[in-house]
């Protein structure tokens, strides 16, 4: 027990207990939960994987191992940053928010094992208050979402009617931006659309698809595709 009492005191720098050692960590486990958890409440979308939840936790943790560790002694940290560059992270993060959480975990590992209790909690407690407050009032969501539809149809002005009159029911507005011939009797027509409601773009493709001799129907609705 005495040789594990002196391994303690190596990390922390001569001065620190395993009761000082513990406390940080429980904080460190406290702090990254409270991030894992509002960011759980607060994520919408398909991206959601509860591994990324439970790696804002643990990189908590970790950061603030290394911070114990390295202390006051810059060979130290020399040493282990030099061993942590040989690690290669290559998962993709496609969604800036969820790299924004990672760094906040950083953060709270940063803060924690540099024994900065009171910056941890308070920043902490403020990022998340923040973080929430802009998904419950979903700043930044634009009403009118900015489209491209594209699909094959005969070109016959019956159909170009029908086409038009659907477009005015579910757009504030409707841009043609190319039409091409891509068969016998038969044209690609490319809009550009900005939907009243992007909640109703299914509605608008089973529309479409009512008209006879329509094909090939697709729309871009800012980072999402859907395809008739």
């Amino acid at each position: 027990m005495g040789d594990l009492l002196d391994v303690f005191s190596w990390i922390g720098g001569g001065e620190t207990s395993v009761a000082d050692l513990l406390l940080h960590l429980l904080a460190a486990l406290v702090l990254g939960q409270l991030v894992a958890w509002v960011y759980a409440w607060t994520h919408h979308g398909m991206s959601y994987q509860r591994s990324h939840v439970q790696s804002l936790i643990l990189l908590a943790l970790i950061v603030t191992t290394v911070m114990l560790a390295i202390g006051n002694n810059l060979a130290r940290a020399f040493g282990l940053f030099g061993a942590l560059a040989l690690i290669r992270f290559r998962t993709p993060i496609k969604d800036a928010r969820d790299a924004t959480f990672l760094f906040l975990a950083v953060g709270v590992g940063i803060t924690v094992g540099t024994r900065n209790l009171e910056l941890a909690f308070v920043a902490t407690v403020f990022a998340l208050a923040v973080a929430a407050y802009l998904s419950w009032s979903q700043f930044g969501e634009r009403i009118a979402a900015d489209s491209v539809l594209r699909l094959t149809m005969p070109a016959d002005e019956p159909r170009e009617a029908r086409l038009r009159a659907i477009l005015r029911h579910y757009c504030s507005s409707f841009t043609l931006m190319h039409l091409r011939e891509s068969g016998t009797s038969t044209m690609e027509f490319a809009y550009r659309l900005r939907l009243v409601d992007p909640a109703q773009s299914s509605a608008l493709l089973t529309d479409l698809g009512a008209i006879p001799g329509v094909r090939a129907t697709s729309l871009f609705v800012q980072d999402e595709e859907q395809e008739l």
